[in-house]
């Protein structure tokens, strides 16, 4: 998601606000006879629509992954590593999605930046992959292995798969090459291969937890709840319970339905504040190569665009199949702000399609093509949906 030094800054006000983070609203609980039915239904359906249903899916395409990397682990041709790129894209799609909402379990857990920081810390990683001791222990234990909960965030996640099994936007070639920019890599290595498992491995048990941190951990199959009892990452709460209760008495996350209201819309705020100012910004003003999310992949742009799709969703209420018949459903934040003001709902509606068309726009690679006007259109783009959105707390806030 964001670069490291952003995301440690983050955590460590997370972790002074402590677990159990309130969301901000010094009102008292609402008592239950107080609570407004239409805003439990937009909560619910948000929860149930697009929280769970993402994380649901990144689970899924998780553990695809991981059974990707152990197939190439095994067995390692082109045809393996080809369907491991295939099944990180897939992955990866949902990831960006549900950063519409890093708030709940991806913060407080920290999942967010374990499963993409970045720029990979490729120096350190070279070190890492010399340990013979530890690539051992990862090779009979996977990330179960004495030493790897020590790694640093720049050495796991995605980008640390990507690493493994992408060169110039395709798959890497098994017997080695030289990419675009001149540089030779070695054929893929045995070390690589039980590397790349072990990462994946905790990357899979990761987007795991998030599903089952919203949905209950007894709403997940009995296979995602065996790996999480064996890896030891059970949920402490049910963020989606909480949510949809929001405003009952004894909830101390959200004491009230607005609370909860304001923290879907904060998530979209920050999403889409971070795609235009961070993840395009920084490497334009840098011209740094390594300031670009996704860049061995080649993703950076569709990485933008699933931002974008991602807050629309959590807007609308409901996922979507596809950018030409997306709509907002009944039970939407969509629904609540138009009922507020049908001209700014239509703002916000609009500057979201233009924001994702935009970035669509822009020239592929993203790391060829850092300057231009196609580039600085997507920036404006995204900083006019930021105005709409910032616009729509307002009126939350009236």
């Amino acid at each position: 998601m964001i670069r490291n030094y952003y995301k440690l800054a983050m955590l460590s006000v997370a972790a002074l606000a402590g677990l159990n983070l309130t969301a901000c609203d010094d009102d008292d609980n609402n008592s239950s006879d107080e609570l407004d039915s239409t805003t439990k239904e937009i909560v619910s359906q948000y929860v149930n629509n697009v929280v769970v249903e993402t994380y649901a899916k990144l689970a899924d395409e998780s553990i695809n992954l991981y059974e990707a990397c152990s197939e190439l682990r095994d067995n390692p041709t082109q045809a393996n590593i080809e369907a491991a790129t295939t099944a990180w894209i897939a992955a990866r799609l949902y990831w960006e999605r549900s950063e519409a909402f890093l708030y709940g379990a991806a913060a407080d857990y920290s999942i967010d930046p374990h499963i993409d920081s970045w720029p990979l810390d490729k120096s350190q990683l070279d070190l890492v992959l010399q340990n013979t001791t530890l690539i051992q222990s990862m090779d009979e234990d996977g990330c179960g292995a004495d030493g790897f909960a020590s790694l640093g965030y720049g050495l796991l996640g995605f980008h640390a798969v990507e690493y493994m099994i992408f060169r110039d936007g395709g798959a890497r070639n098994v017997d080695g090459g030289t990419d675009t920019d001149g540089v030779t890599y070695a054929a893929l290595s045995e070390t690589d291969l039980i590397y790349c498992k072990a990462v994946a491995e905790d990357l899979r048990n990761q987007c795991i937890r998030l599903e089952a941190s919203w949905a209950g951990i007894d709403n997940v199959t009995a296979a995602k709840r065996t790996i999480l009892e064996d890896a030891e990452l059970e949920p402490s709460l049910n963020y989606g319970e909480l949510m949809e209760n929001a405003g009952e008495t004894g909830n101390t996350k959200y004491k009230t339905q607005k609370a909860a209201l304001e923290e879907i819309l904060q998530g979209m705020i920050d999403i889409t504040d971070e795609v235009g100012n961070t993840k395009i910004t920084d490497p334009m003003e840098s011209q740094n190569v390594l300031d670009v999310e996704s860049w061995y992949s080649w993703n950076s742009i569709d990485d933008f665009a699933d931002n974008i799709r991602g807050v629309r969703n959590a807007y609308y209420g409901q996922t979507q199949t596809s950018d030409e018949t997306a709509t907002a459903h009944a039970s939407s934040l969509s629904a609540y702000i138009k009922n507020i003001s049908a001209d700014q709902d239509a703002a916000i509606i609009d500057a979201l399609d233009n924001a994702l068309e935009t970035i669509l726009a822009m020239d592929a690679p993203f790391r060829n093509n850092l300057t231009g006007t196609k580039v600085t259109a997507a920036i404006a783009a995204c900083n006019a949906a930021l105005t709409e959105l910032e616009a729509a707390m307002e009126l939350l806030n009236e």
